[in-house]
C-alpha cells in the first residue's frame, strides 16, 4: 500500500497561485467511497478560492459521473459512481481547471468493491525461538487494518492510506503488506498469536496464526537431583525462567509431595516433602516443564534372604536338581511383599534374569526368574549347571545375599505339572484334540496325548537360558537319556516326541505318547514320566475312558 499513500499525500500539496487574483485549494484531496449501496454511491468535491475566481471540473473514467460546471468562488459539487463489480480497488482523477491559468488541481477518487474478499498469503507462519520478521500480503479491494493478538508480535506497517476526515487513519484499502517482528521467546514452552484482518464485516475476521517455539534451555531448576535417607525431609526449589511465562509443577509419586503453590511465572519458587520411606529404595521425580527433579530415597535396611527349600516346580519333590529344570525357591526376605510376575523382553524372544529387583545365582550363573517374591520365587536352573556334582543356589535382593544352599545336581529330575498346581491329581495333560484332559472331556485308548513337564535335563540342540524355544525344525529333542512313559501302569508303546514345548520357555518340555490299548478306563488314571532312571511323581493322574 506504500504507492498508494505517496500519491495521496502528493495529491495533498497546495496549488500555487495561479495570478496575481486569485488562489484555489481543493476542499478534498483524496475521496475513498464504498463500491455499491442500496442507494446512489455519491462524494462531495470542491474548490475554495476568492469569490471573483473561476474553476471548473472534468473527469475522464467512465465510472465516475460528474455534472458539467463552471464555479465562482468556494464551492463543491455532489458526483456519482458506478458500483465496483471488479475485484480491486480502483481510482481515477477529478480534474480542476482554472479559465485564464494553464495549471490543474486533481482529487484523487479510490472506489471499493462491491462485494468483498480478503486473500492472506500466508495463513500460517512458525517463528523460532530467537524471534523473527515476516510479511502477510492481504489482497482485496476493499478496507481493512491488522490487529495483534499479543504484545510480542508487532505488525510494523506504516503504509496507511490516509484521508482526514474520510477515514480512520489506521485503516488500510486494497492490496497491501504488512511486516511484522516477533521477539525472542524466553519461555520453555511454544505460544500462539494471530495477526487478524479486521474487515467491519460480520463473522469471522482472516488471521495469519503464528507459532513460536520454546526452548527447555530457558527453564532452570536450582536443583535436579536428590539422593536421600529413609527418613522424612523437606526442601525447596528455584524455578528460572523468562519474565511472564508460566510454569507448574507435578509429581509421579504420592511420597514425592509438593506443598503449597505448584505453579507459578518467571523467577519463583515451590517447596517440596519427602515422606519416611519404609520400603525398599524407591524413585519419584517433580516435572517442572521440560525439567526433572530427581529424588531417590534410600531403603529402610530389610532382613537378610534367607532360602529354606528349592523343591521342583512341577511335582514339588525335594532333592537334586537337573539343568533347565523349573524349580521353587521358598523362604523368607527374598524379594518384594507383592509378588512379581515376569514379562517377555521388549523384542517377544526372552525373559529376564532380573526381577523385582531379584537375581538367583545357582553358582556364579544367574537364572531365568518367572516369579518372585518375599516367601517364592519360580526360577529356571541354568544349563550351565551340567557337569557339576552339586551346586550352591543363592537369591540376592537389595543389595543382600542369602545364605548359599548347596544341592545335588543330576541329568534329570522329571515332574509332570498338574492343573491346580499341587503337583498332584489331574495333570497338564491335553488331548489329542487340543483339548485339556478332565472328566468331561477324557482320552481314548490309541489317541495321542501332551504332557507337560520339566527336570527334562540337555536337549539336542542346546537350549539358552530364558529363551523361547522354536516353533520349527530343529526342535530341541531329549536325546541324552531314554523317556518312557506308563498310563495305568501300562507302558506308551510310542512316544513321537520328547522335547522343548515349542514357543515356550526352555525349561518347559513336552513328551507326546500314545495311550496304550491295554489301559483300563477310569477317571484317575496314574501317570508316570521316566527319563534316564528318574521317575516324575507317582501322584498325576489322566482320564481314560
Amino acid at each position: 500500500m506504500r504507492w498508494l499513500l505517496t500519491m495521496l499525500l502528493a495529491a495533498a500539496a497546495p496549488l500555487a497561485a495561479q495570478n496575481s487574483a486569485c488562489n484555489y485549494a481543493l476542499t478534498a484531496s483524496a475521496l475513498v467511497l464504498p463500491g455499491s449501496s442500496a442507494q446512489q454511491i455519491s462524494g462531495t468535491a470542491g474548490i475554495a478560492t476568492g469569490t471573483t475566481c473561476t474553476w471548473t471540473v472534468t473527469t475522464t473514467a467512465s465510472w465516475i459521473h460528474i455534472p458539467s460546471i463552471t464555479v465562482t468562488g468556494s464551492g463543491t459539487f455532489n458526483f456519482t459512481l458506478d458500483t465496483n463489480t471488479g475485484t480491486t480497488l480502483r481510482q481515477d482523477v477529478l480534474t480542476f481547471s482554472f479559465p485564464g491559468t494553464t495549471g490543474t488541481l486533481t482529487t484523487t477518487v479510490y472506489q471499493m468493491t462491491a462485494t468483498c474478499v480478503y486473500t492472506l498469503s500466508p495463513t500460517s507462519a512458525e517463528i523460532a525461538v530467537g524471534g523473527g520478521s515476516g510479511t502477510l500480503q492481504v489482497a482485496t479491494g476493499c478496507a481493512w487494518s491488522e490487529t495483534s493478538s499479543q504484545a510480542w508480535l508487532k505488525a510494523l506497517s506504516d503504509s496507511k492510506n490516509l484521508y482526514s476526515g474520510a477515514v480512520d487513519s489506521a485503516t488500510n484499502y486494497g492490496t497491501g503488506n504488512v511486516d511484522y517482528t516477533v521477539t525472542a521467546n524466553t519461555c520453555a514452552t511454544a505460544r500462539n498469536a494471530s495477526l487478524t484482518v479486521a474487515t467491519g464485516m460480520p463473522g469471522t475476521q482472516p488471521a495469519l496464526a503464528i507459532t513460536q517455539d520454546g526452548s527447555p534451555n530457558n527453564l532452570s531448576l536450582s536443583q535436579t537431583t536428590l539422593n536421600t535417607s529413609a527418613s522424612a525431609t523437606t526442601g525447596r526449589i528455584t524455578v528460572t525462567t523468562g519474565d511472564g511465562c508460566s510454569w507448574s509443577a507435578s509429581s509421579n509419586a504420592n511420597w514425592l509431595q509438593i506443598t503449597g503453590t505448584s505453579s507459578g511465572t518467571g523467577l519463583s519458587s515451590f517447596a517440596y516433602s519427602v515422606l519416611a520411606n519404609s520400603g525398599p529404595l524407591r524413585t519419584g521425580t517433580i516435572q517442572v516443564g521440560p525439567q526433572t527433579f530427581t529424588v531417590t530415597q534410600q531403603a529402610v535396611p530389610t532382613p537378610t534372604p534367607q532360602v529354606t527349600s528349592v523343591l521342583n516346580g512341577a511335582s514339588y519333590a525335594s532333592g537334586a536338581v537337573s539343568p533347565g529344570e523349573i524349580v521353587a525357591l521358598f523362604g523368607t526376605n527374598m524379594g518384594p511383599a507383592a509378588g512379581v510376575a515376569f514379562q517377555l523382553s521388549s523384542d517377544g524372544k526372552s525373559i529376564p534374569n532380573l526381577l523385582g529387583g531379584v537375581q538367583v545365582l545357582f553358582g556364579a550363573t544367574p537364572a531365568t526368574l518367572l516369579y518372585v517374591s518375599a516367601t517364592q520365587i519360580n526360577a529356571i536352573v541354568p544349563y550351565a549347571v551340567a557337569g557339576n556334582a552339586s551346586i550352591a543356589v543363592q537369591v540376592q535382593y537389595l543389595n543382600q545375599t542369602s545364605n548359599p544352599m548347596t544341592l545335588a545336581v543330576q541329568a534329570a529330575t522329571p515332574g509332570i505339572f498338574s492343573q491346580d498346581r499341587s503337583g498332584s491329581g489331574p495333570g497338564a495333560i491335553l488331548n489329542q484334540d487340543f483339548s485339556l484332559n478332565a472328566s468331561l472331556s477324557p482320552a481314548t485308548a490309541g489317541s495321542v496325548i501332551q504332557i507337560f513337564a520339566t527336570g527334562a535335563g540337555v536337549t539336542s540342540p542346546a537350549q539358552t537360558d530364558g529363551a523361547l524355544a522354536p516353533v520349527t525344525e530343529p526342535l530341541p529333542r531329549i536325546t541324552a537319556l531314554p523317556v518312557s512313559v506308563t498310563i495305568g501302569g501300562v507302558p506308551a508303546q510310542q512316544v513321537p516326541y520328547a522335547g522343548a514345548a515349542p514357543g515356550e520357555i526352555a525349561g518347559l518340555t513336552q513328551i507326546d505318547v500314545l495311550v496304550p490299548a491295554g489301559v483300563t478306563p477310569g477317571l484317575s488314571v496314574p501317570v508316570v514320566v521316566q527319563i534316564g532312571t528318574w521317575q516324575s511323581q507317582a501322584s498325576l493322574t489322566i482320564t481314560v475312558k
